[in-house]
């Protein structure tokens, strides 16, 4: 949905690109961002949130910068780079947030019902009584992927009927291989990411989104690059036409 709205403005503001509306939209946003900020404050509710979360943030920002040069620099040396890197980086990335969000649900009706500080500990001398009926990390790790891995290969599927996509089969097998490696490591990085700042008493809906979904966003693109290497080296054709 994000790329979709993205897309689209863009789209909408190529049209005004040569027009004063581009500055007027800017002027328009910056005091909102003023307004909406001195309305917030005045909320008791939620006005501390102003100075939370903002590390997160900017360390999300310097890690995206880092799979920009990496889409910048193989977008055009391999066929279909931009097409798969939304796919390969945004799924597990979606895919681990959803994990992320349950975890630390998790976690908080657990501190509420004194139970184990962590997800993972299940096998603790707790009555079983006391633990909720909540399904084990193992079985929330297996249906993520089982369910993320149908949508990649139908996306690959769409996109080579459609013409889209020129690739040879013997990519399309490795670049369902890596996009599960992806996931994994994705779900992986969650669970450790929000056991980290749980323990240092961080909230890991504010502090563990941003960076996991930067993080994964890198990680994709770089075994997306893996993926095309191998498949080149077992001799797919992969490049564009006038890279070597």
């Amino acid at each position: 949905m994000t790329i979709t709205l993205l897309g689209a403005s863009s789209g909408l503001h190529i049209l005004i690109i040569n027009t004063p509306l581009p500055l007027i939209i800017v002027i328009l946003l910056a005091c909102a961002a003023v307004g909406w900020t001195f309305v917030t404050r005045r909320n008791e509710y939620v006005g501390h949130l102003l100075t939370h979360g903002w590390t997160p943030l900017f360390a999300a920002m310097l890690v995206s910068s880092g799979a920009g040069i990496v889409l910048d620099t193989f977008v055009s040396r391999y066929e279909g780079f931009a097409l798969l890197a939304v796919v390969i980086a945004g799924l597990p990335g979606g895919v681990g947030s959803v994990y992320v969000s349950r975890l630390s649900t998790s976690l908080h009706a657990a501190s509420i019902t004194r139970l184990p500080s962590t997800a993972a500990d299940t096998d603790l001398d707790v009555p079983k009584s006391a633990v909720p009926p909540y399904p084990s990390p193992r079985l929330v790790v297996t249906t993520l992927l089982l369910v993320s891995l149908p949508i990649e290969i139908l996306f690959l599927a769409l996109v080579h009927a459609f013409g889209w996509l020129g690739l040879p089969f013997i990519f399309m097998l490795f670049q369902v291989l890596f996009f599960c490696l992806t996931v994994l490591a994705s779900l992986w990085l969650a669970q450790v990411l929000t056991n980290f700042l749980w323990k240092r008493k961080l909230d890991p809906d504010m502090y563990a989104l941003p960076v996991h979904s930067a993080v994964v966003d890198l990680a994709g693109q770089l075994l997306l690059v893996a993926c095309y290497e191998v498949a080149s080296l077992l001799g797919a054709s992969v490049r564009n036409a006038g890279e070597g």
